[in-house]
């Protein structure tokens, strides 16, 4: 048995199983009040940030509370850097059959990544394992042994399913025998005569 007390002013109900404050999700219990109260809709008390697509707008922060990446603007960001990844493969595509043109396009890619790292406070992809260390309080492991998996042994462990055919020609095929209860030369047997059934 669990208690919901229900306030009438915002339409809020506490739960003794406390659900909602373990998970962040409603209980029955506090859900069949909102019915019986004649409530068409889950008052907004109950919608958490998490649960819906504006959590996709909220800073993201690793476990020393170091803000990672801030997500208000993630949206525009990807779409520049999908841009600007297409015009450096039409780029290439079009400098792709001259390589005068391949070695002046690579000398400003080097200039510009030059005048990156000379700002200083810009980091290069390759320091990603920095900041997975950072991120989960250990380090990147330089060799990764990955194991073959263990073979399974599922060939002919079940019998093959026979069709119809197949097991008409094997039961013509079998000697007759008399049958006990029938008294005739046939295939079948005193367990399964046609004349016992319904016996």
């Amino acid at each position: 048995m669990h208690t919901v007390r229900h306030h009438l002013e915002n339409n809020s109900a506490e739960c003794t199983c406390k659900m909602y404050e373990r998970e962040g999700i409603p209980c029955r219990h506090i859900l069949w009040v909102i019915k019986e109260k004649g409530l068409k809709s889950l008052p907004a008390a109950y919608i958490k940030t998490r649960w819906t697509k504006a959590a996709m707008n909220m800073p993201m922060f690793d476990l020393g509370g170091n803000l990672i990446e801030d997500t208000t603007n993630m949206e525009a960001v990807k779409k520049k850097v999908g841009h600007l990844w297409s015009e450096i493969f039409t780029c290439v595509s079009m400098a792709e059959n001259n390589e005068d043109c391949l070695d002046d396009f690579m000398k400003l890619i080097d200039g510009f990544k030059q005048s990156l790292l000379s700002r200083g406070n810009l980091q290069a992809s390759g320091d990603k394992g920095k900041q997975m260390e950072t991120l989960l309080d250990c380090p990147v492991p330089e060799e990764v042994t990955i194991l073959d998996p263990n073979k399974s042994k599922n060939k002919g462990t079940q019998k093959r399913i026979k069709g119809k055919r197949e097991q008409a020609t094997e039961q013509h095929q079998k000697p007759l025998r008399l049958c006990r209860t029938c008294q005739q030369m046939a295939t079948h047997d005193s367990r399964n005569c046609p004349d016992k059934v319904g016996y």
